[in-house]
């Protein structure tokens, strides 16, 4: 039974499942590329419906006991539950800032999901179980979707508004934090203490609270951009301030440079020159300065001339009358 389990790198079924999903984008891709935008819109819809629907029918799957504790795996648990329950209604508005988050934070998070499935791992699930399976839809259809949104023509992005991004992100955090408070109220999740509830190892909170143990040898490489005292104990959210903006704008005006490098060329000469025109004005406005100075100097440093009366001698007239 070990052959057919779920291990992190080291089950043939790990790299099923994902070689299973790339494909299943490439085939939507070529199978929408040249179908009508309606097509393409409701097909990818459908997508997010049914992972909206599945994140619910999950609870009647023997994995998930024990009302009404059980109610929180179906709510804004952590980030792709998040992504999960909100992506159908940011997709049907008009919001190119929501539809931005989905392209960046949904394909990163989606494809992280799918290359490190910890829950599936942790549970010691086999490949065939319907809680395998739907794990592995939710969170391939939280990047196949927001990835064939844009490279299909639905959304354009622009990567000025990527700052957007990580304001959504960070509220998202917030709601995460409040969902459990608010579980916790109403006596749903337990917890004995404040220290419990901050403790990253009791609870899935999308990393808004810290990082388990284990996590930090493998974040070390952006923990150094978080400050000593937001991460000695942490402090929720705001650890992830800095790693997030500094290596996840890189991160994202990388993912957007495909789309957006003429828009970006073109920004960056525009900028070049209004830079050279600021520098020139500059340049110009200190060699005044410093010639103004220059003659202030040089017209108190000059030497009197002959016709230049000098205070002594008009002194010593005085004294003579």
């Amino acid at each position: 039974m070990e052959l057919v389990k779920i291990r992190f790198g080291t089950s043939l079924f790990y790299y099923i499942y994902i070689v299973l999903f790339i494909g299943a984008f490439v085939g939507l891709y070529f199978l929408l590329r040249k179908k009508s935008e309606r097509v393409k819109y409701w097909t990818l819809f459908g997508i997010l419906a049914l992972n909206f629907a599945l994140h619910f029918i999950k609870l009647a799957f023997p994995q998930y006991t024990g009302f009404p504790a059980v109610i929180r795996k179906c709510s804004f648990e952590n980030i792709c539950a998040v992504s999960t329950l909100i992506f159908p209604f940011i997709y049907l508005s008009k919001s190119k800032a929501g539809k931005d988050y989905m392209f960046y934070l949904g394909t990163v998070s989606g494809i992280a999901g799918c290359v490190a499935p910890m829950p599936v791992v942790s549970m010691d699930l086999n490949f065939y179980e319907p809680e395998t399976l739907r794990y592995y839809i939710c969170h391939a259809g939280i990047w196949i979707v927001p990835l064939l949104m844009v490279v299909l023509g639905l959304h354009k992005l622009d990567y000025r508004r990527i700052w957007k991004s990580f304001v959504i992100y960070f509220v998202v955090l917030g709601v995460i934090i409040i969902n459990e408070l608010i579980l916790i109220r109403i006596g749903w999740v337990g917890t004995s203490s404040l220290e419990e509830f901050f403790d990253a190892n009791e609870r899935d909170m999308g990393y808004a609270i810290g990082l388990p143990d284990g996590m930090e040898g493998i974040a070390k490489y952006v923990l150094w951009l978080t400050p000593k005292c937001w991460k000695d104990p942490y402090v929720p959210i705001l650890w992830e301030f800095f790693p997030m903006v500094i290596l996840g704008g890189i991160v994202a005006l990388l993912m957007s440079m495909y789309w957006e490098h003429e828009h970006f060329k073109t920004d960056m000469i525009a900028l070049w020159k209004k830079t050279k025109v600021v520098c020139g004005v500059i340049k110009v406005k200190t060699v005044n300065f410093a010639s103004k100075v220059k003659s202030h100097f040089k017209n108190t440093d000059e030497p009197l001339t002959e016709d230049q009366p000098r205070k002594d001698d008009g002194e010593e007239n005085a004294d003579e009358e």
